[in-house]
Order: structure tokens, then sequence, then C-alpha cells
């Protein structure tokens, strides 16, 4: 029997649809105002590969805009054929059409796994679901820029999917592609770690060497030695927080605030900060997990709290895509469910103080728009949207866990019992 209703159903189309609307907006204004950041992340990547094709430096490879190559060596081989193919334009179309292939993988695996719960996913819910994938106002940048967070993602929810029907082997090879690219997804450990997956930990730490040993063999330690001292070392980017992080910078990151709170103190203790603010989350979340929606939440708590320790970029919020959409099905009513859908049309609102006020700037007049901005300094200052609405959702899973006395009546493990539903 269907176990939809029609409360879930419309918080399920509130939350996407909202989140594609916006991004239909956000899409708008890159290809009308900002056409100068279409391909500005794909230029990049060309750079570094026309660089490797000439047998140049590709971490000196820089386009016009000054940015350069931040991943690891072996994963420039991936975009040398598209160089060799011609102009970056032809790339960037190569990247994009990926990307849109990748969504609809994402959206397919989603809907299977919503549907292995009980619900039924018409053909409505399918199209927005792919829609809200490819083109929320979180995913929009990266689909502009010529990131490859889409083909991440798809990687990502894969191995995911995968982990929760103890397909280990699987699931360690997807995660750890998102992993080596990306670095910060590799703290999806903590959650593996929790589960004793040892098969999908062995899987994702061979994978990692297998690739990092092919990227030896192709450029040699010294570059490797290059990568980890020049590029990755220096993306902890503690000097930013010295001080107070700036409201224009968007990082989702607890750091913000602590470092707003405590300017004086030395950047390092705001990562042990915000390591102890989430440790008692994460504790709670991992408390006896029993069941389906249980071990969702947990997921959940960790990939988020994965968001707030890393000094993370808005546009990352797209990996919490999975487990967040099964949640917005499956998580039971009560005030956790509130808070938890509260948070995540709280984080629609995907922008930093820098769009503040050109927003406000096409509803209110000049002077309006200034003192409304002044006034919105200090929240910005504080946090994001996206913080605000990622804490949200933490409160709500942790209501969750309360209402359902999940941190303080145990159950029999492995009991997914109807109240999972």
């Amino acid at each position: 029997m269907s176990q939809s209703a029609p409360p879930r159903r419309r918080d399920v189309r509130l939350v996407l649809g909202s989140a594609l609307l916006l991004g239909v907006a956000l899409g708008a204004h890159y290809a009308l105002v900002r056409p100068e950041r279409i391909g500005l992340n794909y230029r990049v990547y060309d750079a570094a590969a026309r660089a490797v094709l000439a047998g140049g430096d590709f971490y000196a490879a820089t386009p016009d805009s000054g940015l350069r190559y931040l991943y690891p060596p072996v994963t420039v081989l991936a975009f040398v054929p598209l160089a060799a193919l011609g102009p970056w334009p032809v790339g960037y179309a190569a990247v994009t059409l990926a990307s849109i292939g990748a969504s609809a993988v994402t959206a397919a695996l989603l809907v299977r796994y919503v549907e292995s719960l009980g619900y039924t996913v018409p053909l409505s819910e399918r199209l927005l679901l792919g829609a809200y994938v490819l083109a929320s106002v979180h995913a929009v940048p990266s689909l502009a820029y010529g990131q490859v967070n889409h083909l991440l993602v798809a990687a990502f929810v894969a191995g995911l999917v995968w982990l929760v029907r103890d397909r280990e082997w699987r699931a360690g090879a997807a995660l750890a592609v998102p992993a080596l690219v990306k670095v910060f997804p590799a703290a999806v450990g903590l959650w593996l770690l929790r589960r004793r997956a040892w098969r999908t930990i062995g899987a994702a730490v061979g994978t990692a060497v297998a690739l990092t040993l092919a990227g030896l063999a192709a450029f040699g330690p010294a570059t490797y030695r290059r990568y980890v001292l020049d590029v990755l070392l220096p993306r902890r980017d503690g000097a930013a927080f010295a001080g107070g992080l700036d409201p224009t910078v968007s990082y989702v990151t607890l750091r913000r605030p602590l470092s707003v709170l405590f300017s004086t103190a030395d950047p390092t203790w705001f990562a042990v900060g915000a390591a102890a603010l989430l440790a008692p989350v994460l504790a709670a979340l991992y408390w006896r997990p029993t069941g389906v929606t249980d071990r969702l939440v947990a997921l959940y708590g960790t990939l988020t709290a994965m968001l707030l320790f890393f000094p993370s970029l808005l546009l990352y919020y797209v990996y919490l895509t999975f487990p967040l959409v099964p949640l917005l099905y499956h998580l039971p009513r009560g005030w956790g469910r509130r808070l938890f859908v509260g948070g995540t049309l709280v984080a629609t609102l995907s922008l930093s103080f820098r769009s503040v006020r050109p927003l406000l700037g096409l509803f209110l007049n000049a002077g309006r728009a200034d003192a409304v901005a002044a006034a919105l300094r200090p929240v910005f200052s504080l946090g994001t949207p996206v913080l605000y609405g990622c804490l949200l959702t933490l409160v709500g899973c942790l209501v969750y866990r309360v209402e359902t006395d999940g941190l303080s009546i145990p159950v029999a493990a492995g009991n997914d019992s109807p109240t999972d539903a």
C-alpha cells in the first residue's frame, strides 16, 4: 500500500519547487546580467589541460579569471581529450551535457530509493525532482560555471544508495571519486566507521590509492608534492577567518560565527570550536539508530556537519541531496519534521551579503536598499541563510530522535517498524 500523504507531498513540492524557481531566476541572472560567469570554472580546467598537452605546469596555468586548477593531478587527464576537441566552449558544452545526464541518473536513483520505502512518486514529481537536481538554486552555479559537481554528486548519491542497500564494494568505489576530487566528502567516512562498513572503507581507500598511483605514473611525485604543499594545504584558508570572516565571503561554516564572536582568537581555534559544537550532535544522532529513518537522519547529520565544519562554498549544498530528498518523504509528522522542512526552505536562500544590496535594489529605491542592507549586515556576518537553514535541519533531526524516544529508549537493532514510515 502506498504510504504517500498529501502533507508530505506538499512539503516535497514546496521545497523542491522553491529551490527550482530560484535556480531558474539565478540562471537567467547569469545569462542576462553576468555572462562573464558562464564557463568560469571550465576555463580553468581547459587551461590546465592545454598546459598538459604543451608539457607545461598545469597548476601554474590560469585563464583571464586568475583562478587556477585545484584538483589532484590525475583528474586533469579527464579534461585533456576535451581540450583536444577545440576551443573551451566545446568542452564546456560537453561537460554541460554530461551534467544533464548525471542529473538524470541522480534523479532516477532518488526515485527508486524513495519508492523502495513504500511511496509512490508520480510523473510530475519525477520531473520536478530531475529539474531540481539539475537546476536548483544550489545547482545552477555549477551548471553555469562548468563545474563538475553534478557528476560528483551522481557518484556520491550512487555510493550512498548502494551503502544503505549493503552493496559495500560498489559504494566504496563510488564514494572515493568525489572524496578524491573535492576532499571534504571524505568526511562521510565518519558514518562508515559508525556502521562498521569495512568493505566500503576498503573499496574507497583502494580506489583512491589506484587513482593516485595512476596520477603518479603520469606526472611523477614532484607534481603531487606541489599539489599537497601549494594547493591542498592552502585551501584550509585560515587567514580568511582572522579578525572575523568578511560577510561578503560565501562560506557555509560554523567557523564564520566563531570568527566574529571571538575575533581576536587564533583561526586554528575556530576549527576546534566547530568540531566541538558538531560532535555532540553527531553523537546524539549516532546513538543506537534503529530502522531506516534513524539511519537516514544520522547520515544527513554527518553530511551537514561536513559542510559546517569545512569552509564550504554555498554550491556544495548539493552534496546533501541524498538523504535530504528521501527525508522530505520519510520523516514522520511532528516538530522534528516541521523544523527540518523549515530549515530546507531557509537554505534555499543561497546568497551571501555581497548579493543582498543588488537584490534589494530590484525592489527598493537606493536609500531604502542601503538601509535594509545595513540592517542585515550583522545577520550575514554571523551566517548565511544556508548556514541557518542547515542548523535548523539539524535541530529538526535531534527533535525527531527525541519524539521517537530514539535518544532514551533502546529498540532492537534493525527493526524498521511502521513508525519509521
